[in-house]
C-alpha cells in the first residue's frame, strides 16, 4: 500500500555543530539531476566550501563519472528524474563502485515509500527544499562527517630496520664474494665436462591460450564501446529519434552478467532509457522470446531480479566475439 502525505515527508535531522572542517579537499561530489537550474544552485552553493563538483543529467553519464572519478565520495541525486526515478540510480550506483559512498537525496514531494526505500539503499540525508542554502548545507556536513567516519584509517609507516655494525656488514659481503666465485668456478667445470649437443630444430610454437579474464575483460570492453556510442548519439540527434529499449538492456543485463553482479527490475528499467511502463513491457517480449528470466529475491520479496538466460548469454557472446572480429 503507498502512502500519500498531504506534505512533504521531513528526514530526521542531526544538528550540526560547526562549519568547521567541512571542507575536505580529498572528496569530490557528483551532482545527478535533471533541472539544469537546480543543479546550478546546487553546484555553486557546494562549491563554496571548495569541493570539486560534477553536475551530470543523464544516468549514464553519472555513473561513468562515478566510475572514473574515485575521489567523489559524496552523491546528490535528484528523486524526480524523467523515465525513472533517483532511488533506483542510487541502488546502481551501489553496485557499481565498491566505496563508500554517502548519498543525499533531493526531494521536495517525498513520499513515506519514498523515505523507506531511501533509508534501504542507505541515504545519509534528504533535502526536501533544495531552494534553501542552510539545508544543503547542513546535509552536505553530515554526508561529510559521514564519510569521514567511514573511510579506514591510513596503515602506519612501517619502521626502519636497524643498521647492521659495520663488522658485520663486511663479513656477509666476504662470505657473499667468496660463495660467488666458487659456484662460477662449479659451473665452468660442468659445462666442460658436457658434450656439445646438436642444435634441435625448431618446433612450430603454438600461440599462448587466451586466459579467461583476459577475454571477459576484451568482452566487457566491447559492450562498454557500444553503450557509450549508443548514449553519445544523443549529444548530437535530437533525443528520442534512436530508441531501442531492448537491446540496451540486454547490453546492460551481459555487461552486468560478466561482472557477475545481479539487476533488479527497476534498475533494468532505467539502463533501457524509456520510461518504466515501456521498458517493462520490452521486458515481458524478452522473456516470452527466452532472451530473460526473472527470479525473485530471496531476502525481499518485493524485488524481482533480471538475468539472461543460456540462450540469451550465448547469443550476446556469439554477438560480441563477431565485433572483435571487425575490429
Amino acid at each position: 500500500m503507498r502512502i500519500e502525505l498531504e506534505r512533504p515527508l521531513a528526514w530526521p535531522v542531526r544538528p550540526v555543530q560547526t562549519t568547521t572542517g567541512l571542507h575536505v579537499s580529498a572528496t569530490s561530489i557528483l551532482i545527478a539531476c535533471a533541472d539544469r537550474a537546480l543543479g546550478i544552485g546546487m553546484h555553486d552553493a557546494f562549491e563554496r566550501n571548495g569541493h570539486r563538483i560534477h553536475v551530470t543529467h543523464d544516468p549514464i553519464a553519472a555513473l561513468d563519472t562515478l566510475e572514473a572519478d574515485g575521489s567523489i565520495g559524496i552523491v546528490a541525486v535528484e528523486l524526480a528524474l524523467p523515465h525513472f526515478d533517483g532511488l533506483a540510480l542510487v541502488e546502481r550506483m551501489r553496485k557499481s563502485v565498491q566505496r563508500h559512498l554517502q548519498v543525499i537525496v533531493v526531494a521536495p514531494d517525498a513520499t513515506a515509500a519514498d523515505v523507506v526505500r531511501a533509508m534501504h539503499l542507505r541515504a545519509a540525508d534528504f533535502v526536501s527544499d533544495p531552494q534553501d542554502g542552510s539545508q544543503l548545507h547542513g546535509a552536505l556536513a553530515r554526508a561529510l562527517a559521514a564519510h569521514q567516519a567511514a573511510a579506514p584509517l591510513p596503515a602506519p609507516p612501517a619502521p626502519a630496520p636497524a643498521p647492521a655494525g659495520n663488522g658485520a656488514l663486511h663479513g656477509a659481503l666476504e662470505d657473499a664474494y667468496r660463495h660467488g666465485l666458487a659456484l662460477i668456478e662449479a659451473v665452468k667445470a660442468l659445462r666442460e665436462s658436457q658434450p656439445t649437443p646438436a642444435a634441435p630444430v625448431a618446433a612450430p610454437v603454438a600461440p599462448p591460450p587466451v586466459p579467461a579474464a583476459a577475454g571477459e575483460n576484451r568482452r566487457l570492453a566491447v559492450l562498454r564501446t557500444l553503450q557509450q556510442s549508443r548514449v553519445a548519439r544523443d549529444k548530437y540527434f535530437p533525443k528520442g529519434l534512436f530508441e531501442d529499449p531492448c537491446w540496451d538492456m540486454l547490453l546492460d543485463l551481459m555487461a552486468n552478467h560478466l561482472r557477475g553482479r545481479r539487476i533488479s527490475v527497476s534498475s533494468l528499467c532505467m539502463a533501457s532509457g524509456v520510461a518504466q511502463t515501456t521498458a517493462l513491457r520490452r521486458i515481458t517480449e524478452l522473456h516470452d522470446r527466452g532472451l530473460v528470466r526473472r527470479i525473485a529475491d530471496e531476502k525481499d520479496g518485493r524485488r524481482v531480479f533480471i538475468e539472461l538466460t543460456e540462450q540469451g548469454i550465448a547469443a550476446l557472446s556469439g554477438y560480441v566475439e563477431h565485433i572483435q572480429e571487425l575490429t
